[in-house]
């Protein structure tokens, strides 16, 4: 699998990992030739994109990053950003995108192009330093998503040289997406890339597969020995242009990149 396949998923980044450690981990796999990165403004307990900026300051890295995802406070998700508390500022921007109410994201309105905008303006602010390549839309409700809605938002962030993808779009969304707009950036499992491969491969230019090590039984029965894991995925045949998201959630977990590249 080649290098530009491949990006580093930073949901733990400075939740179960520690500050130091993400960066730590952000540099060993930049000086590897892997600079692409999958986060959302919860990943880390809201640390991660900070941390990616940090990273950024002296590299240059490419973030998807994504709109729909909600969370409630809560003692734990509080306790988690005392724990890793690093400085003020950090601290104070891991709770602004806290929703008091999950039910807010299944209104339509939650989904306005508007609201879209205004979270966008703030997610590129925490990542000033970076090259924010990608916006995906984390599994829209029902009857959010059409044609015109999507061509819509594509439009608005062709003009800030993004581009524009669905991450985890519930079935109906799935079939619509295949049907009607291909052409957007497709964030699925590789358990949902595996019952539907055929089908995706003819109609979607570019899909992320994620979840590699969380969802695969098989690779879970190989234990990832470092020959099974480079077949493993070989022999899924992801097409060239398809990428790979990979979680890193312990230093330990860089090896996963070696086995592959």
């Amino acid at each position: 699998m080649k290098k530009k396949q491949i990006i580093i998923g930073t949901s733990a980044w400075g939740s179960k990992i520690s500050f130091k450690d993400s960066l730590n981990i952000g540099t060993c796999l930049i000086d590897m030739g892997i600079k692409e990165f999958d986060t959302a403004p919860h990943y880390g307990s809201g640390y991660s994109h900070h941390i990616l900026n940090i990273l950024a300051k002296v590299n240059k890295i490419e973030v998807n990053t994504k709109y729909g995802d909600t969370l409630s406070p809560n003692i734990k998700e509080i306790l988690k950003r005392i724990y890793r508390y690093n400085d003020l500022k950090s601290f104070k921007n891991s709770f602004k995108y806290l929703e008091f109410s999950k039910i807010k994201r299944f209104k339509k309105s939650f989904w306005d192009l508007k609201n879209i905008e205004e979270n966008l303006d703030l997610y590129l602010n925490d990542l000033n330093k970076c090259r924010v390549k990608t916006l995906f839309l984390h599994s829209p409700p029902k009857d959010i998503l059409n044609k015109t809605y999507l061509e819509l938002v594509n439009s608005h962030l062709i003009k800030r040289n993004m581009k524009f993808g669905v991450s985890w779009p519930n079935h109906s969304d799935y079939e619509f997406l295949l049907s009607e707009f291909p052409n957007l950036i497709l964030q699925i499992s590789l358990n949902c890339f595996l019952k539907n491969q055929k089908k995706i491969v003819e109609n979607f230019k570019f899909v992320y597969i994620n979840s590699i090590f969380k969802n695969s039984i098989d690779l879970k029965k190989n234990k990832s020995t470092k020959t099974s894991l480079k077949n493993y995925l070989h022999d899924i045949e992801i097409p060239d242009n398809y990428k790979i998201i990979i979680g890193i959630n312990a230093k330990k977990s860089v090896e996963k990149i070696s086995q592959i590249i």
